[in-house]
């Protein structure tokens, strides 16, 4: 996961920061930054890293870099498969499932890019549906 500056009038500074490795939360300049535009971009991380953690979720299902298995109720989230980068989250999905845990199978499970959620029952009414966020199974401090 990562940030760059991308706006026209910036685009020749270059800027790009780390916000992952291996699945655990970072901030590393990917080359030099001036100190006080690290400082301001550092301070805007940390003040909006759910966000950016969803939006960059989101991305990953859409692009198929997250992915998951599942064995019984054990599911296993798969980030970038097939590259260096790759790791894995295990979720034990039995607490989530409620009273309807004897009737689950794997259709009963999907990654939502929409709400960067794990959603469950997806064919129930959407307040019927648990949501667990992914971000916070996937990226550790």
């Amino acid at each position: 996961m990562h940030l760059q500056v991308v706006d026209r009038k910036h685009l020749q500074l270059g800027h790009k920061v780390w916000l992952e490795s291996k699945g655990k939360r970072v901030a590393l300049a990917a080359a030099a930054i001036p100190r006080q535009v690290w400082k301001a971009v550092k301070a805007r991380i940390d003040s909006e890293r759910a966000s950016i953690e969803a939006e960059w979720v989101h991305l990953m299902i859409e692009q198929q870099w997250l992915t998951f298995r599942l064995h019984g109720s054990l599911m296993t989230l798969i980030a970038y498969a097939g590259t260096p980068n790759r790791f894995e989250r295990a979720l034990e999905l039995a607490p989530h499932l409620g009273i309807r845990g004897d009737a689950f199978k794997p259709a009963d499970v999907r990654l939502n890019s929409e709400f960067a959620v794990i959603e469950l029952w997806p064919g129930q009414p959407e307040t019927r549906r648990p949501f667990i966020p992914i971000a916070p199974l996937l990226w550790r401090d």
